[in-house]
């Protein structure tokens, strides 16, 4: 959606999609182990904020720090299984 993706590129937009997918089928509800919602963040990076737009902002943040962009986080996973 619009909220989703407000200010990606296109390509950054569509791999962010493409890893919701992979990880949760797009679910803000999924839960697996210690791990949460659309992107299956670990529960300690939400700090107790499960809501959809905390999950944005977390995983924008983590994959910014940890990537630089989404679609190098997509070219890790692809390469892993994970990211």
């Amino acid at each position: 959606s619009e909220t989703t993706t407000s200010g990606l590129s296109a390509e950054d937009a569509a791999a962010k999609e493409w890893i919701a997918q992979k990880e949760s089928s797009g679910s803000y509800t999924a839960q697996n182990g210690q791990y949460y919602g659309r992107y299956q963040l670990s529960l300690s990076y939400l700090n107790g904020d499960l809501s959809a737009e905390n999950q944005e902002k977390v995983a924008d943040d983590y994959v910014a720090g940890r990537y630089g962009s989404w679609s190098a986080a997509k070219t890790f996973w692809l390469a892993n299984g994970w990211y």
